[in-house]
């Protein structure tokens, strides 16, 4: 398994909830950023560098985040609360 090594890592509120950002790189060189939306549900992206990674991570996090809570309103579970993600 590739090691990866953490280079970056901030914080991005979206609706009035914070996340957190990490971006790593593999050892094959490759970058990717994660961030946790809730218990065993993750977003991941991958980029060239680490600047586009964290662009198109933050372009994308709001999208995610909307489409669970588009989700869990339709099928009535319950929704996350709201507050700082790890």
């Amino acid at each position: 398994m590739d090691e990866e090594m953490l280079l970056h890592s901030s914080e991005l509120e979206v609706n009035g909830e914070v996340f957190s950002i990490n971006i790593f790189c593999s050892a094959a060189g490759r970058f990717f950023a994660k961030t946790c939306l809730g218990e065993d549900d993750f977003i991941i992206t991958d980029g060239p560098s680490l600047p586009e990674t964290l662009k198109r991570h933050e372009d994308l996090l709001p999208l995610a985040v909307g489409t669970r809570e588009l989700t869990q309103s339709y099928f009535g579970g319950p929704r996350r609360p709201r507050g700082r993600r790890p």
